[in-house]
């Protein structure tokens, strides 16, 4: 008897495809040592469902898919045992294997207020970093029409402030923490989100070419301000006109700058949220 059962039992090719059965059907699961365990577990009884079908006279690939078919909802299996399944960033093998979550309509919301809020700190820090002469040159003007030094002081504090505030906003936005999901799009979105997303995109491309041309009209513009501060001295022989010139220009070149950045933020945003993987 032990003879026959020998001639039956499954050979190596057998105990591969089940092992590789095994693991595709539990492959959103972790792989830790008891659950390994039940994977062997679970070999075990398939090789020997496939040895008492074998002793009954069925063929060997008759046997092998139908063990694989009484097999075939391992993963259910495996959660009646209480096994967790694997979060989705556990492998590259299970993000490929798994399904992303779906993204609801208030995340995505959320996400795109979160970065807009992020890009504006980012867009008025650079704004002020690049303003931050005008306030020196505002206080070297009033020393020009009142001749105190005081306004020139005053003036350089302006000016580290703006820098100080300037580099606060840029160390102080903070992403939002759904920043990486979304950007690898792990996520999946549903067929009403992603038509509101297309619409939001299409208007978030009309904003961001009006915002790209106001920033680069004020940069090209900003030379207005020196050029009405000249004449005004040439009118009034006073160099603080043409000096509060020169503050208007970085003022208006910091106004520009904070266009620009701005430009393209929402817009981004909708785009990383249209790039889904999930579907």
């Amino acid at each position: 008897m032990q003879a026959q059962a020998r001639q039956h039992a499954a050979d190596e090719k057998t105990t591969l495809a089940f092992k590789r059965h095994i693991l595709d059907k539990s492959s959103g699961f972790a792989s830790e040592p008891m659950a390994d365990l039940y994977r062997v577990h679970l070999l075990g009884m398939m090789l020997n469902r496939y040895d008492v079908l074998r002793e009954k006279g069925m063929s060997e690939i008759s046997s092998q898919n139908r063990v694989r078919y009484e097999f075939d909802d391992i993963a259910q299996m495996m959660r009646e045992q209480g096994f967790e399944e694997a979060a989705p960033d556990e492998s590259d093998e299970e993000e490929r294997l798994s399904r992303w979550p779906l993204l609801s309509e208030d995340e995505a919301l959320r996400y795109m207020q979160q970065r807009d809020d992020y890009l504006h700190k980012i867009a008025m820090g650079s704004a002020l970093c690049s303003a931050c002469v005008a306030p020196l040159m505002v206080g070297a003007a009033f020393a020009a029409f009142w001749y105190a030094d005081a306004f020139s002081m005053l003036g350089l504090v302006g000016m580290f402030a703006m820098i100080g505030m300037g580099v606060y906003a840029i160390t102080t936005a903070v992403k939002p923490k759904s920043d990486k999901k979304i950007r690898k799009g792990r996520f999946s979105l549903s067929a009403r989100l992603r038509r509101k997303l297309e619409r939001l995109h299409e208007e978030a491309e009309d904003g961001a070419r009006k915002r790209t041309g106001k920033g680069i009209a004020a940069i090209v513009m900003s030379l207005i301000p020196l050029f009405i501060g000249s004449a005004l001295t040439e009118l009034w022989g006073s160099d603080g006109w043409a000096i509060l010139g020169l503050a208007g220009m970085f003022l208006v070149i910091g106004a520009g700058v904070y266009e620009l950045v701005m430009a393209d933020g929402e817009k981004k945003s909708i785009k990383k949220l249209l790039k889904s993987k999930g579907e």
